[in-house]
């Protein structure tokens, strides 16, 4: 398919941004296909060759896939073994050895928020897609029947949250009671929930996982973060707008 309007290419955009920046140097071709033609030479065959095969079957330069029998390696770590006990990290000041930590709990009243994807969005980019929306338009809060039983909450009714740091969602979600997911936690699919009116499908249709996400926890051995640490209330009556900015 040609691609409609001003649709660009990734590729494209890269470039653009990269010449209009005096960047061009690093963008030494007029189309891509340039680059994949000058890539496939190093493996001995063309762009032409394979949009006509498709995939090109290499004889493999090493056959080192397995360790055989009785055959000596050496791993890359400080002891050329393998390390349950990692000098490395025990080297920089760290648990050598993976040390139980529990995670933060829910307050009294609060409930883990949970988020995901759907097979059929791609992050929050698709929402306002008009096929994709015919598929999912909005995201639904997973509840235990458990919670929903404790808080008189029914299939379908619309609720704001609010998190552990005051913060309320600037749109209601809607409920969908099921035993699919724990009684402290709740969980909603991530990509609605946008506050942009330009988005005429995706504006206001459902809730913003990251509107509810304010803490984050860093890993420090891996500076990784973990997000899963927010919990949320409910509030059956929509929310005032020092509520939603707090």
């Amino acid at each position: 398919m040609e691609p409609r309007w001003e649709s660009k290419p990734a590729w494209w955009m890269a470039k653009e941004l990269g010449n209009r920046m005096g960047l061009a140097d690093y963008f030494p071709w007029e189309d891509y296909s340039e680059v994949l033609e000058y890539q496939l030479e190093k493996y001995g065959t063309s762009l032409e060759e394979m949009k006509t095969k498709g995939v090109l079957v290499l004889d493999r330069t090493y056959d080192d896939l397995y360790i055989l029998d009785g055959e000596e390696h050496e791993f890359e770590t400080n002891t050329g073994k393998i390390e349950l006990y990692s000098t490395a990290f025990a080297a920089a000041g760290f648990d050598a050895f993976p040390k139980f930590t529990e995670h933060p709990q829910p307050p009294a009243g609060f409930y883990r928020l949970i988020y995901g994807r759907a097979p059929m969005h791609t992050f929050s980019r698709t929402t306002n897609n008009p096929n994709l929306c015919d598929l999912q338009d909005e995201n639904k809060l997973w509840m235990n029947p458990k919670t929903a039983n404790q808080w008189g909450i029914v299939n379908d009714q619309e609720i704001w949250l609010q998190n552990q740091d005051g913060i309320a969602s600037s749109f209601p979600i809607k409920i969908r009671i099921t035993e699919r997911i724990r009684w402290d936690s709740v969980y909603m699919t991530h990509g609605f929930g946008h506050q942009s009116d330009k988005l005429t499908r995706a504006y206001g249709r459902g809730l913003s996982d990251t509107e509810m996400i304010t803490k984050s926890m860093i890993d420090p051995e891996t500076g990784s973060t973990g997000m899963r640490g927010n919990f949320v209330t409910f509030l059956t009556e929509k929310p005032t707008s020092e509520e939603v900015k707090a």
